[in-house]
């Protein structure tokens, strides 16, 4: 993996919103009728020596604490040879402090690079205030995506690719492997539940909105603590279940993805249901043991990300306003670690 300075400028708002719109127009006309091979349901992947998280137990810091070069502050572009193609992702480290360090992987939905996504919600700038190392990889083609699993059959290993640039990043700088966390939107929502499901040993938390129920289900896979947001006028990944214009599986029931979630970790069937706010209503589950599940129902709300501009709500539902996604789920990744407390 190589690092380089990151030059491009982001894109107009109102330009990726019109370009989103036509990608997701067009993905719909040529999904309608359609059968398309899916990938293979999600499998634990094998959890190598001195990697990842120990139950019950604080991990050492990374290797790169003690043998790496660092991580260059401020953003730069990290380059990585995979399946070979190259590969590339932005990283943004705080310019002040020292490590270990948490990281978070923030995953973009369809259509959006790195850079648009990050102009959308604010993610990483906000996650960099708070200390965190933040890796916004650029997904595969068509898309850009994410392949998981369940969905769209195209060769590529973005599950593999994510988890090889985590592991680079913790040989080449200061990383806290107790608080290694993901969290994404649509797509990238439905790239961080099957990253629970695949590499639950890595990652202390995950976090999705607008697409968790586009992957399909892992009920015999390990527990990770979870945050789920989602519309309940979600036109684009239904409560209920969809077609997805741009990719199988059709859209689970979100319910289903929430009670297996819970189920994986051990919690009690009936969760605690609290209003937030007018429009936002969390359900908290308890039994959990050292996890964390959480629902967040953003009512009346669309396919958007809570608390940013409405830039997609014409052809995506409204944007929930009473809430910031980007605030509530950096305070989850905040209250998960560290490794003794899961």
């Amino acid at each position: 993996m190589t690092l380089e300075g990151h030059t491009g400028r982001l894109r107009r708002r109102s330009r990726r919103a019109g370009v989103l719109a036509t990608t997701l127009a067009i993905g719909l006309l040529a999904a309608v009728g359609c059968t398309i091979p899916t990938s293979p349901a999600p499998s634990v992947l094998p959890q190598p020596p001195g990697r990842g998280i120990v139950p019950g137990q604080d991990v050492a810091p990374s290797a790169g604490c003690t043998t790496g070069s660092g991580l260059p502050p401020g953003r730069t572009t990290v380059t990585l040879a995979w399946q070979g193609l190259a590969r590339t992702a932005t990283l943004d480290v705080p310019s002040t402090g020292t490590g270990p360090r948490p990281l978070l992987v923030s995953l973009h939905p369809f259509a959006l690079g790195p850079d648009a996504w990050e102009a959308y919600s604010g993610l990483a700038a906000a996650a960099v205030a708070r200390g965190y190392v933040v890796l916004t990889p650029l997904g595969s083609e068509p898309g850009p995506r994410w392949a998981v699993p369940g969905g769209l059959r195209t060769g590529i290993d973005d599950v593999g690719l994510l988890n090889r640039l985590v592991d680079d990043l913790e040989d080449q700088g200061c990383i806290d492997r107790n608080r290694i966390v993901a969290a994404g939107f649509s797509a990238g929502a439905a790239m961080a539940q099957a990253l629970s499901c695949t590499v639950p040993w890595r990652f202390r938390a995950v976090a999705g909105s607008g697409g968790t129920n586009l992957t399909d289900l892992c009920p015999d896979s390990p527990p990770t603590s979870v945050m789920i947001l989602h519309g309940t006028a979600d036109p684009i990944a239904p409560l209920t279940g969809s077609e997805v214009p741009f990719a199988p599986p059709l859209g689970l029931p979100l319910a289903s993805v929430v009670a297996t979630d819970a189920a994986r970790a051990g919690c009690d069937t009936a969760p605690t249901v609290q209003d937030r706010a007018p429009t936002v209503r969390v359900s908290v589950f308890s039994g959990c043991g050292s996890h964390r599940v959480e629902y967040w129902s953003l009512l009346g709300s669309g396919h958007t990300w809570a608390g940013t501009p409405g830039l997609l709500d014409l052809f995506a539902g409204p944007t929930n306003t009473d809430v910031s996604a980007t605030q509530v789920v950096l305070d989850f990744f905040d209250s998960v670690g560290p490794a003794s407390a899961g």
